[in-house]
């Protein structure tokens, strides 16, 4: 009796080892695509006077707008690092102790500031701060009209724009804040000039005039490209780690291997597919081994159609599976690469003797 009990339990594992070979499902990645904002053509759009802006800002960061970049460097110094982005502005890195900015700089002139960490001059508001202070005293307009030497432009907030990225003038200041709506914390804080905003193109838009269509870039390995996503990458770790600080969790070391794996993998993505992707398979884990990079457990955060890296940094903490990812304490180090609009960034959890 003894016997065919040890049988029948040496069939069972036997099964269930076999069931979870070939039928467990593989384990998958979702990407989160930037939604695209609808932008349609109109024959007038009227300005809005009932809404008048709140006054022009008197103080902190966001006073830079319009001014020479010589004034900030007088203050704050010399930048980290300066690299062309994908728009019509230089990037000027600046990084302090819980401070972390960056700059658009379009012929000197400053045209966008973003602004986060603890302590960041962000005035008239205050990172960590609890978001509902943002409608106490302001003036918000949910459909803004922007005029530039290229027409009149008309924005759209829907709802979770106003729970995650609501947007606020100030004199001529446009003023996006991005909010964590899970903690309900006001996460950072970017400055802009009209045109900027419009270029951007962060909400819904009607317009009278130039259309500034904004497409994701096919794969391209020109020296102006390879530099931006190679800057962006580093700039999406700087910005993953302030987070991770501002949610009190330990920051992440990043990993040249994990790097080339990431970037392997966004540019075949981007290259063979004609349609965008909505989920990856466990292709990553894979390449991880493959590369001989020793693991634990690993997870990956995938995104497509985000041109600005603040911007999707905020999307990934207000989307609950890529938040966990994002914040999580178990992970120590981290990878990624951009590649025709695919972004990817990946955490590995090393063991305490790897």
């Amino acid at each position: 009796m003894k016997n065919i009990l040890i049988k029948l339990l040496a069939v069972l594992l036997a099964g269930t080892f076999l069931f979870y070979l070939f039928y467990s499902p593989s384990l998958k990645f979702d990407v989160l695509e930037n939604p695209k904002k609808e932008s349609r053509p109109t024959e007038q759009i009227e300005d809005d006077m009932s809404q008048p802006a709140n006054p022009k800002l008197t103080k902190g960061i966001g006073t830079y707008i319009g001014r020479d970049i010589g004034a900030f460097t007088k203050k704050y110094g010399f930048p980290k690092r300066i690299y062309p982005s994908k728009y019509t502005y230089e990037n000027y890195i600046y990084q302090f102790k819980n401070q972390y900015y960056i700059l658009g700089v379009q012929h000197r002139k400053i045209v966008m500031v973003y602004a986060t960490g603890k302590s960041a001059d962000t005035f008239p508001f205050k990172v960590t701060a609890d978001a509902a202070q943002i409608f106490s005293g302001t003036t918000i307009n949910t459909e803004p009209v922007v005029t530039t030497s290229k027409g009149k432009y008309q924005f759209e907030l829907s709802e979770v724009d106003i729970k995650t990225q609501l947007l606020l003038q100030y004199g001529t200041t446009y003023t996006q804040v991005f909010v964590d709506r899970l903690s309900n914390k006001v996460m950072a804080v970017k400055y802009m000039t009209g045109p900027v905003l419009v270029e951007m193109q962060p909400y819904a838009m009607s317009y009278n005039g130039e259309n500034i269509e904004r497409t994701p870039e096919q794969l391209d390995h020109t020296i102006d490209e390879v530099s931006i996503n190679s800057n962006n990458v580093l700039t999406m770790f700087e910005l993953t780690n302030i987070m991770r600080e501002i949610n009190g969790r330990k920051p992440l070391a990043t990993n040249e291997l994990i790097n080339h794996t990431a970037q392997f993998q966004v540019a075949k993505l981007s290259r063979d597919n004609k349609t965008v992707v909505t989920q990856v398979e466990n292709d990553i884990g894979r390449q991880l081994k493959e590369e001989h990079i020793k693991y634990k457990d690993f997870a990956q955060n995938i995104a497509y159609n985000f041109e600005d890296v603040p911007s999707l940094i905020n999307s990934w903490l207000n989307s609950d599976q890529h938040r966990e990812q994002l914040l999580n304490n178990k992970f120590n180090e981290m990878g990624g690469g951009i590649s025709g609009g695919y972004t990817s960034l990946v955490f590995i959890e090393r063991s305490e003797n790897q």
